[in-house]
């Protein structure tokens, strides 16, 4: 068993720099209220992995939710590649 991650940030990814959205509101979706986040955002793109992570996500907040910690002490990561 392994933690999937987008191995790059699809062409649609909410975190992109060229996008102007209010991230706070979707991240506050999967925020703690006491400490980094719960869970994690997955890719809205994928079909394939419907639940791996998004790379911008991981990419802002790897260490700040249990499951991506443990899964990068543990050697576990598998990064996927993006539906066409």
């Amino acid at each position: 068993m392994t933690f999937k991650v987008m191995s790059r940030r699809c062409a649609t990814c909410i975190y992109r720099k060229d996008l102007q959205w209010d991230l706070k509101k979707f991240e506050d979706q999967v925020r703690d209220e006491h400490m980094g986040y719960k869970s994690y955002r997955a890719c809205h793109h994928q079909k394939r992995n419907k639940s791996a992570c998004c790379r911008g996500f991981w990419d802002h907040h790897k260490d700040e939710f249990q499951l991506g910690q443990l899964a990068q002490r543990l050697n576990m990561v598998e990064y996927v590649e993006p539906d066409p």
